[in-house]
């Protein structure tokens, strides 16, 4: 009998069949893996964050083997025990949102980088060897697409798509890991580098702590320390209100504390008129990560304006929604169609926090610092002294973004 011959049509059935069953045990894989929400820190009330680290990992891994086609334990937070298919899926995830995002950026309008010594920096750190050394991007929010829509298109394309050079983000999980979502969604969005975060549940929540391992790493992490989606001229974040304008629901939780300083709420034109907050602007969950990190972390900022044309907000309510002539704005201009979106981005210097680390570190003693492991959360809690430190540091973040925000917007 002669040896069968394998056509060119048996080589690409084979290779088409190959592809699918990557494409779908990868997609399998982030699925197990997948973030999950932590309901234990709702903020319905204000005593609500108010568990235990032990009691707290405990319910995590209680609710993670409840859940159905989950793992017992998370995705690993070092790259080198990441199993193949969930790399895959990584790549999968983070490849077609960049292409679907660039396509988008530039079609729909135009996106430009102010190409200085700072984007030049912000490079060389991200493609660059940075070993136990993490960096921290910070950012003003002015569209709840901000990440990807701006993010994504941050870096060349060539390693955009690349997950080791990828930020690992946050997103609220009342958005992103809500239960109304479908275990594949939260998985495709857990494989690009997405993690949930209980807003309102304050600075010693276990998952601001998962966020936190991958800092530990040496891996590039981004907050939005606005807290929420403000389309000012300047940096938005938190005001000073006045008694009975907020309610208990509102109260961000910070260890049981209930202040009218601590809230922040949807931007609205009548917050204008509204002193700061005693507490800052921004939230404090990027000093926690800075103050505590094995290896001082670079923090370089960057502002963007424009995407406040794609979901404008509301000005009397604070909400955000698509523009209503989105589609008729895809033509060109020249047949008729409205501007699109023209997004600009400006870095800014490194800022750093030794002396007030050191400051602290002389007046208090040495601060303990996290580690990726399970250990380091059960000495997560924050101490009042440690809180004054992270408002040091929030403070010289908010002048910094708050000046760099205002430079880009005013040359718009």
């Amino acid at each position: 009998m002669p040896p069968q011959t394998i056509t060119l049509r048996t080589c690409l059935r084979l290779t088409n069949y190959t592809a699918w069953s990557v494409f779908a045990g990868s997609m399998a894989t982030a699925w197990y893996y997948r973030p999950l929400d932590d309901q234990s820190s709702q903020n319905d009330t204000p005593q609500a964050t108010a568990v235990t680290p032990q009691a707290s990992l405990e319910y995590y891994q209680t609710r993670r083997s409840e859940e159905i086609f989950c793992s017992s334990e998370p995705s690993p937070w070092s790259r080198e025990h990441v199993p193949v298919l969930l790399e895959w899926s990584r790549r999968i995830s983070i490849g077609l949102t960049t292409l679907a995002i660039r396509l988008f950026m530039n079609t729909y309008g135009s996106y430009s980088i102010h190409d200085d010594k700072h984007y030049r920096h912000f490079l060389e750190v991200v493609l660059g060897d940075r070993r136990s050394q993490g960096l921290v991007t910070v950012s003003n929010h002015r569209s709840l697409f901000d990440d990807p829509g701006v993010v994504s298109c941050l870096l060349p394309l060539h390693v955009a798509v690349v997950p080791k050079y990828n930020r690992w983000g946050i997103c609220s999980q009342e958005y992103c890991f809500n239960q109304a979502l479908p275990g594949i969604v939260k998985g495709y969005i857990g494989a690009g580098q997405v993690l949930p975060i209980c807003r309102g549940a304050g600075v010693d929540q276990k998952l601001l702590f998962d966020f936190a391992r991958h800092l530990a790493t040496g891996e590039w992490v981004h907050i939005f320390p606005e807290g929420g989606v403000w389309q000012w001229d300047e940096l938005g974040g938190r005001r000073q209100y006045p008694p009975g304008a907020v309610s208990s629901i509102d109260f961000s939780g910070n260890n049981g504390e209930t202040s009218a300083a601590q809230v922040i709420k949807s931007a609205t034109s009548q917050q204008r008129a509204l002193p700061l907050s005693s507490k800052g602007k921004l939230k404090w969950g990027v000093a926690k990560l800075i103050a505590h990190s094995p290896i001082t972390p670079e923090v370089i900022p960057f502002a963007h304006h424009g995407m406040e044309k794609l979901l404008p907000q509301d000005e009397k309510t604070g909400k955000t929604k698509l523009r209503k002539n989105m589609l008729w704005s895809c033509l060109p201009q020249w047949l008729g169609g409205e501007e699109g979106l023209r997004v600009s981005v400006k870095f800014g210097a490194t800022i750093t926090f030794d002396d007030l680390i050191n400051e602290h570190e002389r007046q208090h003693g040495e601060l303990w610092k996290y580690k990726n492991d399970d250990a380091s959360y059960l000495e997560w809690g924050s101490s009042v002294e440690e809180h004054l430190l992270y408002n040091k540091i929030t403070r010289r973040i908010e002048a910094r973004l708050d000046e760099l925000t205002k430079e880009l917007c005013k040359g718009e």
